[in-house]
């Protein structure tokens, strides 16, 4: 893989909420078969007594070593008590490559699959631990199949983490705004149509106050979309962004943009602009998200959530997993250590720990796991939880290493559209400018 200059950042990681968690199987690694069991006894048991320090990089804004140490450290080290966590914290886009200049080792590299790209990729930390899978005769059998398809097809037939959490789209409703103009909640099973029109009808402006039937996080969705179309060719490396799929699921987030009254803020795009008027300023009658921007709200607003509304064409089909991996870092003095960090998180027993406080399950078949899910968290109590994720996730798509010039441009197209500009022209103009950046990023 072409090592990024470490100059060059990918898309802003603050206009993205990553979702953080776990599953696998009994908590431990079993012995490998057919290796000699003689000193030590189980391989696994053995690399995981042995005193080791293992880095930890969160690729997510502001994440402190407390934050870090509640969600995983703390059972981590719990698990392995000979273990030493460290952690470095991320300020912005340009902590890795400082990180990386420093000389400074990453054992365990924690992000979502929307910006593997960005980091894992863009600086070459990528590691492919096939061999380490078949030494301790990991389960992947046991996980949800999409998480490793992402990876697979991520790393050629390989694979370079293990799924920790995952987290899909969901939409999110103010119900005091429903109440407020008597218009009934949105239900599970609507399609996309169907709430256009009640976007149509909560965009109202009211005793001086514009109120927006719905904002979005367009760039997730967009890489979630149910229609599994590529923001990037694989096979290619270009921009896909007129490819008939790619233009039908643009177009069916573009035209919320263009109801009068529901528009961009000063024809801009970000994604504090589309989330904190909803629970903050609350004149958003509803938000479609990430699942995990549920824990944002806490009990600021009076909201519930119902399935991503599915196209017509493709009835019960939701939006794509959006699994969050723990990597393990190219370059890393602890390999072994480090997967039995990566098997751990995905047990039954640290998969359980994370459900409670509001994280989805990766396991195939999670049994009575999810019964438990957010009973820690009281701001999720009566909360119709069940539809933070879909029944049944679209086929996923192939996250290249130019996702983020993808994600740039395809926004660009966006806000072209929000000025004016028809979709076709704003995807062909925003696919050749891709085109050209991708072309840029390949010299360097």
């Amino acid at each position: 893989m072409r090592t990024k200059r470490l100059g060059v950042t990918g898309l802003a990681v603050c206009l993205l909420a990553a979702s953080l968690t776990a599953c696998q199987g009994t908590g431990t690694v079993p012995e490998t078969k057919g290796e000699p069991a003689a000193e030590g006894g189980n391989p696994a048991k053995k690399v995981s007594e042995t005193p080791a320090e293992l880095v930890f990089y969160v690729c997510v804004n502001g994440w402190t070593e407390q934050q870090f140490m509640d969600t995983y450290g703390n059972q981590i080290k719990k698990k392995f008590p000979n273990y030493t966590l460290k952690f470095v914290p991320q300020k912005d886009a340009q902590t890795l490559p400082a990180v990386i200049t420093s000389g400074q080792t990453i054992d365990v590299l924690i992000s979502s699959i929307g910006l593997t790209s960005n980091f894992l990729l863009a600086y070459s930390m990528q590691d492919d631990i096939s061999d380490l899978i078949k030494k301790y005769n990991y389960d992947l059998s046991r996980l949800e199949p999409s998480t490793i398809d992402i990876q697979k097809q991520l790393a050629g037939g390989g694979i370079y983490g293990l799924p920790a959490s995952t987290t899909s789209g969901a939409l999110f409703y103010n119900k005091s705004l429903f109440d407020k103009f008597g218009v009934p909640y949105p239900k599970d099973g609507m399609t996309w149509d169907e709430v256009y029109e009640v976007a149509k009808t909560m965009t109202r402006s009211e005793n001086g106050q514009q109120y927006k039937g719905m904002t979005m996080s367009v760039q997730h969705l967009m890489q979630l979309n149910q229609l599994s179309a590529p923001h990037i060719d694989p096979k290619t490396s270009k921009a896909a962004f007129t490819s008939d799929s790619f233009r039908q699921a643009f177009t069916n987030l573009s035209r919320f943009y263009k109801i009068p009254g529901n528009g961009l803020i000063d024809n801009k795009y970000n994604l504090v602009s589309q989330q904190e008027p909803f629970y903050k300023d609350q004149n958003v009658a509803m938000y479609a998200a990430l699942s995990t921007t549920a824990r944002t709200f806490k009990d600021a607003v009076n909201w519930d959530v119902v399935q991503l509304p599915t196209f017509k064409e493709k009835p019960g089909v939701g939006p794509q997993s959006y699994p969050t991996y723990f990597y393990l870092a190219k370059g890393s003095k602890h390999r072994d250590a480090a997967f039995q960090v990566l098997s751990y998180v995905t047990s039954d027993e640290f998969q359980d720990f994370l459900v409670r406080d509001g994280y989805s399950s990766i396991l195939k078949n999670q049994g009575g796991i999810m019964k438990n899910f957010a009973t820690n968290d009281k701001n999720m109590a009566g909360k119709n939880v069940k539809s933070l994720l879909p029944v049944r996730f679209a086929d996923p798509t192939e996250k290249t290493e130019f996702q983020a010039i993808a994600d740039k441009e395809m926004l660009a197209a966006l806000v072209d559209v929000d000025k004016g500009k028809d979709e076709n022209t704003a995807l062909r103009e925003a696919e050749e400018r891709a085109n050209k950046a991708i072309e840029t990023e390949k010299k360097k």
